[in-house]
Order: C-alpha cells, then structure tokens, then sequence
C-alpha cells in the first residue's frame, strides 16, 4: 500500500514538473509565478506575484533591473534618512519613461514602484490612444514621499508615503494639450474620460499592492494612491 502510494506521489510531482516545463515553452512568462519580472512584458496574470517576489529579493536585483529597463527614465536616488522611521537608504529618482513624463517634476521612489509605475504609464499610454486617439505626455502627481503616518487610520500606522513607496496622482495630460483631471473627470459628464479614469485604475489594480481612487473614500476624491506596501486593496 505504501508503495502505491509513494509511487503515486512521485506520479504526481513528476506530471507538475513536466507541466511547469511545458507552460514555460508555451505562455507568456508574465503569467507565470515562478518567473522573474519582465518590465517591458504586458501586464499578465503573475505580475503581482512577480512583483512581490522582487520586493523581498535583495535591492540589487531590482536596481541593476531599471538600470538596464529600456525606456525607463530614472536614476538611484542618494539616501535620504531623516530619523528612525521614515525615508529610505536605497530607491530611485523616476522622471518617467522616453514619452511620459512628471508634472511638475520628478519622484523618488523605492525601486519595485518605480518599476510598477514605469509599466503602468505604458498600459497608459495605450489607453489614451484607444479612448481619446493621442498619446499620453505628462502624468499630474503630488508627490511620493511625506513622513508621516496614515491619514485616517486609528491605528496610526505608518504610510507608506513616510518610506516613498506609494504614489498619489491628480491627472492626466495628453500631447493635444487635453488634461485629464481625477477630480473633475471621475463623475464628470464626458463618458470618455470617466470610463478612461476607471480603466487607468483597473490597470493599475493589477500591479501594485495597493490601489485607491475616489471610490475609496472622500480622501480620495481627487487622486489615485499606489503603493507597493504589505496590504492589497483594489478600490
């Protein structure tokens, strides 16, 4: 009987390999979990796990990573520790990619949101040239670090702003000159821009940790939250 069954056990174990071996032949990496990150693959159905596997790799892995991203626009930022709690030793000055970039200037950043980020602004990209016929030119932001704690939360917590690993963003500028506006536009009347909007949280919902927009709370109301912290929420 226990032959029976250990043979069936390696039965099983050999078929996953063989399995795993095939997929890898036949699907896009950025659907497989166990692959690393591929930041000029499309969006696939691994790349939060992907993601996650770069954040608890050494920060080396991800760094050399940007560094050798084809369109990425971002340099190491120098250290930047104030106290204990906030700030960060290793993270990256983003500016964009070769197209899009930063209103009214630069970020720093730690390096995985830097990464998510350098991959959302191409899946931007490729919806403002589906609903509104013209390529993305600058993303409206507020800024990605402020050493602080949650806002809102009885808990306390620290942000993930205090560590620069989250994002707020106010709109979107297209090269007509056209900006796309968080507040104004997500119930506003153009059915264009407010079914843009939703999709741009929608992409963004499947690369990083965290995604909040106006539906999250009145906080909210006029921008999106990225982060790359601990939690997941898609709101």
């Amino acid at each position: 009987m226990w032959k029976r069954s250990g043979l069936l056990f390696f039965a099983i174990i050999a078929l996953a390999l063989l399995g795993a071996l095939g997929l890898d032949r036949t699907v896009g990496h950025h659907h497989l979990p166990w692959r690393s990150l591929n930041p000029e693959a499309p969006i696939g159905f691994a790349t939060k796990t992907q993601f996650l596997r770069l954040a608890v790799s050494p920060s080396k892995t991800c760094m050399d990573m940007a560094q050798n991203a084809k369109l990425l626009n971002s340099v190491p930022a120098e250290a930047h520790k104030p106290n204990k709690q906030c700030g960060w030793n290793i993270a990256r000055t983003f500016y964009g990619d070769a197209a899009v970039t930063l209103k009214p200037g630069e970020a720093n950043m730690q390096c995985p949101l830097a990464l998510g980020s350098y991959i959302w602004i191409r899946e931007l990209n490729a919806l403002a040239q589906k609903h509104f016929q013209t390529e993305l030119k600058n993303i409206h932001h507020v800024g990605t670090y402020s050493c602080r704690r949650q806002n809102g939360n009885n808990s306390r917590a620290w942000s993930e702003h205090a560590f620069a690993n989250a994002w707020d963003i106010t709109g979107f500028e297209l090269k007509d000159g056209r900006v796309i506006s968080i507040q104004k536009d997500w119930k506003g009347d153009d059915k264009t821009r407010r079914k843009f909007l939703r999709d741009a949280r929608n992409k963004a919902c499947k690369i990083f940790r965290v995604t909040l927009s106006p539906d999250f709370n009145d906080a909210h109301y006029d921008h999106f939250h990225v982060d790359m912290g601990p939690n997941f929420s898609c709101r």
